[in-house]
């Protein structure tokens, strides 16, 4: 496995195509199966055709941007963001980026695949007028929650959630 500043040198974050929707789909569904697997009371199992149609519906969608992570000529993570002008009344910044799907293939993971694709999403959607970002992750996902304060996000609110039997 290389070292982070080598793979770092040799990762480009790149605006999506049409044509990359089946690579990021696999990632889509490796990020997707990790969650049916943590919550099997929460999450009906997906599939790979399903995560490709969840992609497909992202990148028509004229409010979202999808950008790659690329090594060797490879797609290996992803990012779907969506900006949002007027967010909930009350709120203090008028132009909100949300990142909506995002995921490191299993085999780069660890390796700064995940901060420079962040890193690159927060320079992008400043670059629009962006004044903050907005995501949720499951409690679960102990390595993500990490991996977001390491960044510099904060736990902003709580959801709950309870199966009825």
């Amino acid at each position: 496995m290389r070292r982070f500043d080598e793979m770092n040198k040799n990762v480009e974050i790149l605006i999506a195509a049409a044509e990359d929707a089946g690579d990021i789909a696999r990632l889509s569904y490796q990020v997707g199966k990790m969650h049916d697997e943590a919550l099997p009371d929460y999450f009906k199992p997906t599939t790979e055709a399903e995560h490709l149609e969840i992609v497909r519906k992202m990148a028509a969608d004229d409010k979202t941007v999808l950008l790659k992570a690329v090594c060797e000529g490879k797609i290996c993570g992803f990012i779907c963001l969506f900006m949002q002008e007027t967010p909930r009344k009350g709120y203090v910044h008028s132009k909100i980026g949300y990142i909506y799907n995002f995921g490191v293939d299993e085999m780069c993971r660890g390796q700064g695949v995940g901060s420079l694709l962040l890193k690159k999403a927060e320079v992008f959607l400043r670059d629009r007028g962006v004044e903050a970002i907005e995501l949720s992750v499951f409690c679960f996902n102990r390595r993500a929650i990490g991996f977001y304060e390491r960044n510099g996000y904060q736990a902003l609110e709580v959801n709950l959630h309870k199966v009825l039997q």
